[in-house]
């Protein structure tokens, strides 16, 4: 099949490319920058229409041609041009992202009334948390009485730019499903405003976590990095990675740990088989953290060993 077309198409976009095995491709990613060619692309498109693709250093990935471009934000016009080359079926759309806002009645804890029933709930709450006064004004944390996020407490997040790049929305009373977060994308780093990079990071899952860390911590919301994150790690200074995700995400910790290794960081696993960090408290993690192994593929290997 000759896909010299589109591997024209896709050049002019990526720049030229190396060729691999049968009808693969490797480009230099536009996503993690790495200096050799390690996003491949299948350009064999199958009886789907699917081109699959990966980079093998950040692991962005995705099945089609029109993903691809989706992902690089590629002009539509511009789109067009390389999907006239593909299997027909696979058509270029874009999706919304509507930018985040915070809700319109959020109100900041540290500019609440003294004399405010639902403040003193809130605080009733976050102190029970862990949290301190310093922390409501440090992370902008706040609240909503009405509205979408009503009986909600709002905690923001800011890009290095400090621009508002997401909020999570936790109940405080019992009377809500526990979170309601903005329809957004995630791909972002939480809290990156608040980030040096210049020193060690570490990685957990919830927001509480990373407030009752105390130190460059980054909440993923979850147990997968966002791309955004993964291409800053990739490109920083940073050195040392601590990864501390809950037991039941231990693969997925494993996974991450392998990725940072073969990019010369030097990774700790954090062992977290008794709490989360925000229930067992900074000075009980911190324990943790001066506990944690470094990992080599030797101990990772075993790790990996262990959690089949």
């Amino acid at each position: 099949m000759d896909y010299s077309f589109l591997l024209g198409s896709v050049e002019n976009l990526l720049g030229k490319s190396q060729k691999k095995a049968r009808e693969n491709h490797a480009f230099h990613c536009p996503f993690c920058n790495h200096h050799k060619p390690k996003l491949e692309i299948n350009f064999a498109t199958n009886e789907k229409g699917e081109n699959p693709w990966e980079c093998w250093v950040c692991n962005t990935r995705g099945r089609t041609i029109r993903s691809l471009l989706y992902q690089l934000k590629t002009p539509r016009d511009q789109a067009r041009e390389v999907l006239k080359y593909v299997k027909k079926g696979d058509i270029y759309e874009y999706k919304h992202i509507a930018a985040v806002e915070l809700p319109k009645n959020f109100q900041l804890i540290s500019e609440s009334s003294p004399t405010s029933i639902v403040a003193k709930n809130v605080k009733k709450y976050l102190y029970e948390r862990g949290l301190t006064d310093n922390d409501f004004i440090k992370y902008g944390i706040g609240y909503c009485t009405s509205g979408e996020y009503g009986g909600r407490i709002i905690i923001p997040s800011y890009s290095a730019s400090n621009q508002l790049n997401y909020f999570v929305a936790r109940s405080y009373d019992g009377n809500y499903y526990k979170y309601k977060n903005p329809e957004t994308s995630k791909d972002i780093i939480f809290f990156e405003n608040l980030i040096n990079w210049n020193q060690p990071i570490i990685i957990c899952e919830g927001v509480f976590d990373a407030i009752a860390i105390r130190r460059n911590a980054i909440p993923i919301l979850g147990k997968s990095i966002s791309k955004a994150l993964l291409k800053q790690i990739i490109q920083s200074d940073v050195e040392d990675i601590y990864i501390a995700l809950d037991q039941d995400a231990i693969k997925k910790a494993l996974e991450y740990c392998e990725q940072f290794l073969n990019i010369g960081k030097q990774v700790y696993l954090v062992d977290l088989k008794e709490k989360d960090p925000s229930d067992m408290g900074f000075l009980a993690f911190t324990r943790h953290i001066q506990q944690a192994q470094e990992l080599d593929l030797t101990s990772l290997m075993r790790f990996k060993l262990k959690s089949v």
